[in-house]
């Protein structure tokens, strides 16, 4: 509920309390409502420094928790890290069987010739609301390699702005969203291409079920001159009920001629022909889809960053499939 406890956090890298540092954090300016509402909101932001050179064998992981009924949450928790360093992160926010809003907003700054992965797993109670914003800034040199796992609330969007700003930065953003229910998951991206020569992959799949919905809107930018820009962007959801809902709008904005660029997007039910197959070869009906589901995510479960947490994630996908049979 936006209180820091930093009494368990290692010595490699320092937390604190933003208005602690003498120079002030480069702040993102904020570009809807809801990220307004956060800078307004916001108690103290959170610091995190990862110094030059620091490499970290051991991720990160910061807990975002939701626990008060009716409540609001507007954590900001903002990290930079040095040229050369090596860091993982994991980010997660969860929460009591409470009706709450959470506004999270978390910037992330890399500094030249660094490597950061990042994974974020929202896995919050079907009453929550969640608005969040991540901003990542690479530099020279620089790999960000990020990923997502969306299952829980009523409502939850998150918006996601990826700025390549050094020649030669590389970011890989990829995500898995389970809804079922009447659950909505929405997702927006933005990809930047500042600098020369600079690289992003994305791949998104989600899953519906019952009455959900998704949204997906995504926006690729290049810039007059970022020449040598390598940029890709794909959606892919699958229906296995009729009543389900699904958008996806993916977008180019290109302005210069020296780039490969490409997007897409699927939006359909499960194949009539895969679970012929599979009921011919004796798998039972029951198991047929989340066989499906399975291999459809499994392309985007061999991108995730981290794999110290790996088995808890593929364990999370699992249980929502069988809670929820998706």
């Amino acid at each position: 509920d936006g209180h820091l406890i930093s009494e368990a956090s290692s010595d490699n890298y320092e937390v604190k309390q933003l208005n602690q540092q003498s120079e002030p954090f480069n702040f993102s300016t904020p570009s809807d409502f809801f990220s307004q509402l956060n800078t307004a909101l916001s108690p103290d932001p959170v610091l995190i420094e990862i110094p030059r050179l620091t490499q970290m064998q051991k991720p990160i992981v910061i807990l975002n928790s939701v626990s008060t009924e009716s409540g609001m949450s507007f954590p900001k928790l903002c990290i930079t890290v040095g040229d050369g360093a090596q860091v993982q992160i994991v980010e997660i926010f969860e929460s009591d069987e409470v009706k709450a809003l959470s506004v999270p907003e978390t910037q992330i700054e890399i500094g030249n010739d660094a490597n950061v992965k990042y994974q974020q797993i929202q896995a919050n109670q079907r009453q929550i609301w969640q608005l969040g914003r991540l901003d990542i800034s690479v530099g020279k040199q620089s790999e960000f390699n990020g990923a997502s796992v969306g299952l829980g609330g009523a409502y939850s969007r998150m918006e996601t702005s990826c700025r390549l700003t050094g020649r030669g930065a590389s970011a890989t953003l990829s995500a898995i969203y389970l809804g079922d229910e009447e659950q909505t998951l929405d997702y927006r991206t933005y990809q930047e291409h500042i600098g020369k020569d600079t690289q992003s992959n994305l791949l998104f799949k989600g899953v519906l079920d019952d009455k959900a919905s998704s949204i997906y809107t995504g926006l690729i930018q290049v810039h007059k001159d970022a020449s040598g820009t390598n940029a890709y962007q794909t959606n892919r959801t699958i229906k296995l009920s009729e009543d389900t809902w699904a958008e996806s709008v993916p977008n180019l904005e290109i302005e210069n001629n020296d780039v490969r660029c490409s997007h897409a997007s699927t939006v359909s039910p499960v194949d009539d022909d895969q679970r012929f197959y599979l009921e011919s070869r004796g798998i039972p009906t029951e198991s047929v889809d989340q066989l499906i589901v399975q291999g459809f995510l499994n392309e985007v479960v061999q991108k995730l960053p981290i794999e110290s947490v790996n088995n808890t994630i593929l364990q999370m996908l699992l249980e929502k499939q069988q809670s929820g049979g998706l």
